[in-house]
């Protein structure tokens, strides 16, 4: 990324995340946990369940990657770049959500006009309104995470600080949760600093930071932390997992699965893996946020509309090839469109 400033793997890997989550999604999610989909894989289901660590990468990734692109940017210019990033393709996805879901999605699935403008912020949950796809979830964790950058920045505007500041900082309120009873205050501070998510942002950024300045002392402490942190948040989620889908979730492999992304970053930080520096990379990397954003309820539908009609085998493979074909469509041709008109605006 020194040289062409992008790595390339990036892409690959956020696009393998991508992918795991979709076929997560369709081949187990939906016919495992609240009726979403007629479309059941009992047969090879089993083999996708852990398919919804992909969204664990994405913070990962989700680090390294705004730890990079603020080194040197001013406040304004990183909100701009995030809202550039975010919004325009969410608003598209959603409205093409929105419609397929009001006309086709009921009874399964409902939709209301106010629920569509509470959406339009991303921030919908604050709103007491339900996310319009189940995907967006992770959104609203992603903006606080920008936010806390942004009070970063800041904070570094009127007193230059290493981003080490925020990092360890960071590390001290996440490692909170094993050491003290849940409070008011405590909750508070949960809930405003991610902190079940917080290892894997951390991780991301401690990454970037051994990518741009080379390995130190410092990045191997924190690291086995963070993956300590990481693997201890995703087997908390097991029991939840567990009562959702009426089955077992082995810790082993979660762990396992948590230790290969943070084995997979390492390798990128340190530059190993530069043989897939790839420009090629480029445009799969580009599908993956609107294929995250489109795939999963527009695809349930089809399922539930379809499955009487079509090998169930047939109709998964041609949804998921229809989603990778929308989502190449609105990345390669309509995205770059909508960003010339924020340009002329």
């Amino acid at each position: 990324m020194a040289e062409s400033k992008r790595i390339y793997q990036i892409d690959l890997f956020r696009f393998i995340a991508a992918s795991a989550v979709v076929l997560y999604h369709y081949l187990y999610r939906g016919y495992k946990g609240g009726n979403m989909s007629l479309l059941r894989f009992d047969e090879i289901g089993e083999y996708f369940k852990y398919g919804y660590l992909g969204v664990d990468l994405f913070f990962i990734i989700s680090g390294f990657v705004i730890a990079f692109s603020i080194k040197h940017r001013s406040l304004p210019k990183f909100c701009y770049s995030r809202f550039k990033r975010l919004y325009p393709m969410y608003w598209i996805c959603l409205i093409i959500t929105f419609v397929i879901v009001y006309f086709f999605g009921a009874p399964r699935y409902l939709v209301t006009f106010k629920q569509l403008l509470a959406n339009f912020t991303m921030v919908q949950e604050l709103l007491g309104q339900g996310n319009i796809d189940g995907a967006y979830w992770s959104l609203y964790i992603e903006l606080k995470f920008y936010l806390i950058i942004a009070v970063f920045l800041i904070v570094n505007r009127f007193k230059q600080i290493s981003l080490d500041y925020l990092v360890y900082f960071w590390l001290l309120l996440s490692s909170l949760r094993l050491f003290i009873e849940p409070s008011e205050i405590y909750d508070a501070i949960h809930h405003l600093f991610i902190l079940d998510w917080s290892a894997y942002f951390i991780a991301g950024i401690v990454f970037c930071q051994i990518f741009l300045q080379g390995p130190a002392l410092k990045h191997f402490i924190a690291l086995p932390w963070c993956l300590y942190l990481s693997i201890d948040g995703a087997l908390g989620r097991i029991h939840w997992l567990a009562r959702t889908f009426h089955s077992e979730f082995s810790p082993y492999i979660i762990a396992a699965t948590i230790v290969v992304f943070y084995m997979v970053m390492l390798l990128v930080s340190c530059k190993r893996l530069q043989r897939f520096n790839s420009p090629k990379f480029v445009k799969i990397g580009m599908l993956t946020y609107p294929l995250y954003l489109i795939h999963q309820h527009i695809g349930f539908i089809i399922f539930n509309q379809l499955h009487s009609y079509i090998n169930k085998y047939v109709l998964v493979s041609a949804v998921t090839l229809l989603m990778l074909g929308i989502a190449y469509i609105l990345s390669d041709w309509v995205e770059p469109r909508v960003m010339r008109l924020f340009k002329r605006s």
